[in-house]
């Protein structure tokens, strides 16, 4: 039995979230030194860490380490104003609540008959070279074609357990959960408000309050995963999955895989070139999200 951690971003991944996360940093800085906030720190792909000290340098505040923790504090005590916000401006992106429930079919404990549609998405075929009578369009787009994403540039070799059998949901389980620079309120509310949270392990994810360094992210929730579920998930059974070059370091430096999709400011070729081992369009194709994140040849 093969068990992955699968860590998915949130922002320009999952969900647009509309600007909420600028407007509650624009909040925040009017409470705690009365004045308007010049402009926020890039946000793609760092922590609220990191963005909160770059935002308040750039805003000219001494010390800006001194006021960290009250800053991120009162961050997530705007919850309430920010599911306000969420609920108003937010949206799934699209493809990324059938990815979800695609791979939740996957998930440890789910009953075998609730995996029926997952293996035929996953497989898409009968035994090589026959034709099964009736397959229907979808099986025949799935089977018809290498595995979607597989040639993208910046693949670096054969994805893990390629073997020629596939996968199914007899011998795979995937563990979901997130890893963003949200703190973890936000990011329970951004997921919520379009909901999204239902197949997540929330529990399990590492967030933006955590560590400054994304990769050190990783770390939080692979131990997290392996305290809850009894194994490891070292290497390549780790796969983030997310929209910038600082997602795909993230995995690059933690020895997961990376699959990265073009939904967020980044070209598909920046990313591809930041070493992302699958790169997708967007999560509209939840076959091709499957194959990309299972490992399917």
């Amino acid at each position: 039995m093969r068990w992955l951690l699968v860590l998915w971003d949130i922002d320009f991944t999952l969900v647009n979230a509309g600007g909420v996360g600028t407007r509650l940093y624009r909040m925040v800085f009017r409470d705690m030194f009365g004045t308007e906030l010049p402009s926020a720190a890039d946000m793609a792909g760092r922590t609220d860490r990191a963005i909160v000290l770059d935002t308040l340098a750039r805003a000219g505040i001494p010390e800006p380490r001194k006021h960290l923790d009250q800053f991120l504090a009162k961050l997530a005590a705007l919850a309430p104003t920010g599911r306000e916000l969420a609920v108003q401006h937010s949206r799934a992106l699209p493809g990324a609540a059938a990815a979800l429930d695609a791979l939740a079919a996957f998930a440890p404990g789910r009953d075998a008959p609730g995996r029926d549609s997952a293996d035929r998405e996953v497989a898409g075929r009968d035994a090589p070279g026959r034709d099964a009578p009736g397959r229907d369009s979808a099986d025949r787009e799935v089977a018809g074609r290498d595995a979607p994403g597989r040639d993208a540039p910046g693949r670096r070799g054969p994805a893990p357990g390629r073997d020629g059998a596939g996968f199914t949901t007899a011998n795979v389980r995937v563990v979901q959960s997130v890893l963003t620079g949200n703190v973890r309120r936000m990011a329970e509310i951004k997921l919520s408000a379009v909901g999204l949270d239902a197949d997540l392990d929330l529990e399990t994810g590492a967030y933006g309050d955590s560590h400054e360094i994304r990769s050190e992210l990783v770390h939080l929730a692979r131990g997290k995963a392996a305290r809850k579920y009894g194994r490891g998930f070292a290497g390549t059974a780790t796969v983030l999955v997310g929209d910038t070059p600082l997602d795909v370091a993230a995995a690059r430096a933690t020895g997961a895989r990376a699959v990265a999709v073009a939904t967020g400011g980044t070209s598909a070729d920046k990313l591809a070139e930041s070493g992302a081992d699958v790169v997708l369009p967007d999560l509209t194709d939840t076959a091709a999200v499957l194959f990309a994140i299972l490992g399917v040849p």
